[in-house]
């Protein structure tokens, strides 16, 4: 009995602290309930701003099944979906709807109550409650195909699937992220929709997810989705495209919110050192190996590149070579390179000496 109490108590101070727009609502259309009922409904959705419960802890705490408290709520719905008429309930109903549409008819659960400005747990779910009670406003969501989702026509559903299956035989064809640009022009030539459709409709998709570098890909790609830290430090490498000192590595992955947690440059560091698609290039600098760097020091790097000559090189078209592949001094390369005997020069060439 304390438990049910605290429930209660718990939704009426949602109430009177956060003020909502939808929490009240929900407080009216369950007036007409019985206490259990409201009780079971306040648990189920989470309205007095705490997770939902499943189906089976409601049941055990009740002592009933599950398929009574599933009859329960069912009930609860369609009795509060009566109230339809009501103009609270319509001016809620409409506004969700019209959030929906100018969204091209379909949105992301989460986006939705974002768009709405729920202020707390308790508002946040009593719109996802609220959208339940309404006959007009589906839920969308299919495994491997349509990310939690709502609709005001199921018929939005058959353009998401055709736009998805488009993107994704793109992407697994080009095998890396596409802008924007390069997705749209793709995707547009055989579904013809609009540039703000076509993302729309790609942001539902569960396959496919844009990246936080503005890159859209499939969503277990690791320039994606990038999960531990080697697989981040990638990622900024990657799409900055230069070789980047590793506190700067660190800076970039908490810039671009690759984490729940702070970067530290010294894990950072460890990691680049242990992972061989990373090359150590300078002070702390490090280069993606695909990139055509490798490992040695710099008189390691001018034999590399003397070696590979069929003629002795002048000064500056070694230093032109060694900077591609190195972030070093021009004197450190000097020194290196004026050591006779390793280097030798011919008039105003350097070879390898023999």
């Amino acid at each position: 009995m304390t438990n049910r109490i605290t429930k209660n108590n718990n939704f009426q101070e949602n109430r009177a602290k956060e003020r909502p727009e939808f929490l009240a609502l929900a407080d009216s259309l369950m007036s007409g309930l019985s206490e259990r009922s409201r009780e079971i409904m306040i648990m189920r959705y989470g309205l007095a701003g705490e997770k939902g419960e499943t189906l089976e802890h409601i049941g055990a705490h009740y002592s009933i099944t599950r398929e009574r408290v599933r009859q329960i709520i069912a009930d609860a719905l369609k009795n509060i979906s009566q109230k339809a008429e009501n103009p609270d309930f319509k001016k809620s109903e409409e506004k969700i709807i019209f959030t929906i549409e100018e969204n091209d008819g379909i949105m992301k659960e989460s986006d939705i109550v974002s768009r709405l400005n729920a202020d707390g747990a308790g508002e946040a779910n009593a719109i996802k409650f609220f959208a339940g009670c309404s006959k007009k406003i589906f839920f969308a969501g299919e495994k491997g195909e349509i990310e939690k989702s709502w609709v005001v026509s199921k018929d939005t559903l058959e353009s998401v699937r055709a736009t998805g299956a488009r993107a994704r035989a793109v992407l697994e064809k080009r095998k890396r992220p596409l802008s924007d640009s390069e997705i749209f022009g793709s995707v547009a030539k055989e579904i013809g929709f609009s540039e703000k459709k076509v993302f729309n409709f790609l942001k539902v998709f569960s396959g496919i997810k844009k990246s936080r570098f503005g890159k859209w890909g499939m969503r277990d790609w690791t320039e994606i989705n990038p999960k531990g830290t080697r697989e981040k430090i990638y990622v900024v490498l990657k799409e900055t495209k230069k070789p980047l000192h590793f506190t700067r590595i660190a800076s970039f992955i908490d810039k671009y919110r690759l984490g729940k947690r702070k970067a530290h440059p010294q894990t950072v560091h460890n990691e680049l050192i242990k992972d061989d698609r990373f090359v150590l290039i300078g002070r702390g600098i490090y280069a993606l190996r695909e990139w055509g760097y490798s490992e040695g020091t710099i008189k390691d790097v001018l034999q590399d590149i003397l070696a590979g000559s069929e003629k002795p090189l002048d000064r500056e078209e070694i230093l032109a070579r060694v900077f591609k592949v190195r972030k070093v001094k021009k004197t450190t390369v000097m020194i290196n390179l004026n050591n006779a005997r390793v280097f030798e020069k011919r008039g105003q060439g350097y070879t390898i000496r023999k």
